[in-house]
């Protein structure tokens, strides 16, 4: 009896646990909902984890895709049609192998044309310049037989001004004669008139029958006669000599003759002289017509230069410049190749490398440099860090990766190119840090941040990241050790919502299952 009695309440005492354990999770439940607003709904549950001291050791095991650090594309230098192309994808070529032979055949038709082009085009310059300046030196000479011919026109001119000036004295002093013989014949009539009319008197004087008055008027016809006679004489002295004016105008118009002829060659040659002047002038090229002829023979040389170019690169064909693999081929025997077209694409065998895509995180413990461990069909590189990209690219997840480029530091001939690699970085250790799982560390525009719940409520912390490994993250400053972070993380979970974190709901179902046994 005793016996049963003790199982007996041991039951009872089990119950009665139990009936505290709902009671405490219903209370926790209340009073969260009561700091949410009132609400009795049943809070969201959340994973959480303590933020603990320890140490971490990141190492980065990653892929990435097996390329070369030197690659060129061959494009076409010319317009011209493909002759062979005598290499396909995946084939190794030494440098200085033919990668692509031209056909020269239309190239060198093209440079002959050029060539006769060019060369007409530099006779047809020359002969319009040596004209040109054979227009220039006629129109200088003819300038200065213009010159010199208007002077002796003017100086013939004036010779026969001045002759027809002694013309026209001469000619006035013949007038001028006739008019003195006239004034000569009338004074000479006079005298006579007055001759006779003295002798008249001079009877009647004798006769002694003159009065004195016809004395008187006797003296003055005596002197009137004296006067008159010697008036005539003066005429008679004034007279030119009529033989010498009748030479004179003979030589006068014999020169005036010659002066005339002599005006009338000069103004033949004058016109001559200036219709060349007109003409060289018209022959001479301007300035703008040199200037087109340059540009003409400058333009046909530069043709004649292309093409020789042209058909120089063509001989010469696309060789490898270096020892390589390749990787692409966008020509065939035939076909046209268009100048800047990319025709053949060659990868250095000798410069391999690994490109691999690395968060921010593990980006910190990174540096150009750096020796990494680079595997590929069970054979192991060493690898340098040889680049690191200045530009964040999003990944098909949404988060940024940087892509970090690995070179071999010795490759052969077992690596294959587009082929993955697995790469091993070693980013060293951090002892006594304070560490939280990778995946409740999340980032926005701001920053770093966690979600961290306090008095059931999620509080959101931006904090500052240091070492990462696969699974866990150092946190340097913005929480601290033993705070609860929530570690799943979705679009459900907001800053200031009530929650109810997983420890909560595991310490209320042990009690529970520790009250049911």
């Amino acid at each position: 009896m005793f016996q049963k009695k003790q199982g007996s309440k041991k039951k009872i005492k089990k119950w009665k646990i139990v009936a505290v354990i709902i009671v405490l999770a219903v209370v926790v439940r209340i009073a969260a909902g009561a700091l949410s607003g009132g609400s009795n709904e049943l809070l969201p549950i959340v994973d959480t984890a303590e933020a603990v001291t320890g140490t971490i050791t990141s190492t980065l095991d990653t892929s990435g895709t097996i390329g070369s650090s030197l690659t060129r594309v061959y494009a076409s230098p010319i317009n011209a049609q493909v002759g062979e192309v005598p290499v396909e994808v995946g084939q190794k070529v030494l440098k200085g192998d033919y990668l692509l032979t031209y056909d020269t055949s239309s190239l060198q038709k093209s440079y002959d044309i050029a060539e006769l082009q060019a060369k007409a085009e530099t006779a047809t310059s020359n002969d319009s310049l040596t004209k040109s300046n054979e227009s220039a030196a006629d129109l200088a000479r003819s300038a200065s037989d213009i010159n010199t011919l208007k002077s002796q026109i003017d100086t013939v001119n004036a010779e026969i001004a001045n002759l027809q000036a002694q013309a026209t004295n001469n000619e006035i002093a013949g007038n001028n004669n006739a008019a003195i013989n006239e004034e000569i014949a009338r004074l000479q009539g006079e005298v006579e008139d007055i001759a006779s009319r003295i002798l008249a008197l001079e009877a009647k004087k004798e006769q002694k029958t003159i009065t004195d008055k016809e004395k008187d008027k006797l003296k003055q016809l005596k002197k009137e006669k004296s006067d008159k006679e010697k008036e005539i004489q003066n005429r008679q002295d004034s007279l030119a000599n009529s033989r010498d004016l009748a030479n004179n105008m003979t030589n006068i118009q014999a020169q005036l003759t010659q002066k005339n002829t002599q005006l009338a060659e000069l103004q033949s040659k004058l016109a001559e002289a200036e219709s060349k002047n007109a003409s060289a002038e018209a022959g001479i090229l301007s300035e703008s017509a040199k200037a087109n002829i340059s540009y003409t023979k400058q333009a046909s040389s530069l043709t004649l230069e292309q093409s020789a170019a042209d058909l120089s690169r063509a001989k010469a064909g696309i060789t490898a410049d270096f020892d390589g693999i390749v990787t692409e081929v966008a020509a065939s025997a035939g076909t046209i190749a268009t100048e800047g077209t990319p025709l053949i694409t060659l990868a250095s065998a000798r410069e391999m490398c690994v490109e691999i895509s690395v968060s921010k995180y593990n980006l910190t413990n990174l540096a150009e440099g750096q020796k990494v461990t680079v595997n590929f069909q069970e054979r192991d590189y060493t690898g340098t860090v040889d680049t690191i990209s200045k530009i964040a690219q999003k990944s098909e997840s949404g988060g940024a990766m940087v892509t970090v480029k690995i070179r071999i530091d010795n490759p052969d001939d077992n690596l294959i190119l587009g082929l993955d690699a697995k790469v091993t970085v070693d980013l060293g250790s951090a002892e006594d840090v304070l560490i939280v799982p990778i995946t409740a560390v999340n980032s926005d525009t701001t920053g770093d941040f966690v979600y961290v719940v306090e008095n059931n409520l999620v509080v959101k912390k931006y904090v500052t990241t240091g070492m990462s490994s696969k699974e866990e993250m150092e946190i340097k400053s913005g929480i601290e050790q033993g705070e609860k972070v929530i570690t799943t993380v979705d679009s459900s979970i907001m800053e200031g919502m009530p929650v109810m974190d997983n420890t909560q709901e595991d310490f209320a179902n042990a009690l529970s299952t520790e009250a049911a046994e």
